[in-house]
């Protein structure tokens, strides 16, 4: 879907010949809606910046709310171009993309959305060759992406305790929300992220896992009765910047240098500015329309021995759909988790410029893509 405009000039009607210039259009596909923080903190200001850095010549257009692809067709849609580059989550594709998987399922061992990040990116691009090499056999290059906040229990009526959970008809997402979902007593159903509001209107769904963010960016706060407060944990390993080998490849070094300086702030915003204030403003303005249970003792314990008897169940799952050394991608995990949890309180604070230098520093700037 790349688009190529050709200038042209007066003088050669003369016989006078000029250098021509190119502008290449790329397509930027994701199924999240247009104003959610991906889009409008995350990515347009770096797509912004990339144009600028090219002197216009890498312009990337952005088609929000599923216009070009759904989430389910992400992967093949941008791996046979129908766009140039999308949001391409990896549990959507598990037989496609089985070791990435790995790095999205270890959800419930970190409680925090910068450290995640970090973790997450890490993971991927640097210990996991396995996951690289799967993305390139699908013809896709993986740049990375940012992580939401804690997944937590947003449900039609109140929830507030272990009792009420049993039976309810729940969309995790991931296999390893699913599993807790059932460890809860929960039922898990497999389904899009824009199925969701529909499903919870006609009463087809009970709960869904997601952060508090989505009840804006979803519109999930006109169907959801409570929030039950208990952290899940964080999802990582999403490709939010995914780009076509072909598209990819058609640029040149400078002009993918220009994208990947960008990268850094893309996640450190999508985070930072985007998920953790969302998370904070969305609790704002739904308090007193929608019920708040932050603390439930019961549920953080049967969480706590969910996740203390979870990895073997992690490591099985990945071996049966075909992941490679699934032991060694969640122990690089565990190891970058407790690096960037370090990092994390001495280095970032919670900035998002300091997050992208220290993204650039210990993790962009070693890698050839």
């Amino acid at each position: 879907m790349k688009t190529l405009l050709r200038a042209t000039t007066a003088l050669a009607v003369f016989g006078l010949t000029t250098a021509p210039a190119f502008a290449n259009e790329y397509n930027y596909a994701t199924f999240v809606p247009p104003q959610a923080a991906n889009n409008t903190i995350g990515l347009q200001p770096a797509f912004d910046a990339i144009n600028e850095a090219t002197d216009g010549e890498v312009e990337i257009k952005i088609f929000a709310g599923g216009q070009l692809l759904g989430g389910q067709d992400m992967l093949a849609g941008v791996r046979d171009g129908i766009a140039d580059l999308g949001f391409v989550i990896p549990v959507y594709a598990p037989s496609d993309l089985p070791n990435s998987v790995v790095i999205s399922d270890m959800m419930p061992y970190g409680a925090d959305p910068i450290a995640v990040a970090g973790a997450s990116l890490q993971t991927m691009l640097m210990d996991c060759p396995q996951c690289r090499d799967e993305f390139a056999d699908n013809n896709l290059v993986f740049l990375g992406g940012h992580v939401p906040t804690p997944y937590r229990l947003l449900c039609r009526e109140n929830v507030s305790s272990l009792a009420d959970i049993e039976g309810l008809r729940m969309r995790g997402g991931s296999g390893a929300m699913s599993r807790i979902a059932q460890a809860l007593g929960g039922t898990p159903v497999n389904m899009g992220a824009g199925d969701m509001y529909e499903a919870l209107e006609r009463g087809q769904l009970d709960c869904v896992v997601g952060p508090i963010a989505w009840l804006r960016q979803y519109s999930l706060g006109e169907v959801i009765g409570s929030v039950l407060g208990e952290p899940l944990g964080v999802l990582g390993g999403l490709g939010l910047v995914t780009w076509n080998r072909d598209a990819w490849d058609g640029l040149s070094a400078e002009q993918q240098q220009a994208v990947l300086r960008e990268m850094p702030g893309i996640v450190a915003r999508a985070t930072i500015d985007g998920y953790i204030a969302d998370d904070n403003d969305v609790r704002a303005e739904y308090e007193g329309r929608v019920t708040f249970n932050d603390s439930v003792p019961e549920i953080r314990e049967a969480l706590d021995r969910i996740n203390a008897e979870g990895l073997p169940d992690i490591i099985t799952a990945a071996q049966a759909r075909g992941a490679t050394d699934a032991e060694a991608i969640t122990e690089a995990y565990q190891r970058n988790l407790a690096h960037w949890q370090q990092l994390a309180a001495e280095r970032i604070h919670g900035d998002p410029e300091a997050l992208a230098q220290v993204l650039w520093d210990e993790i962009y700037s070693q890698i050839d893509f």
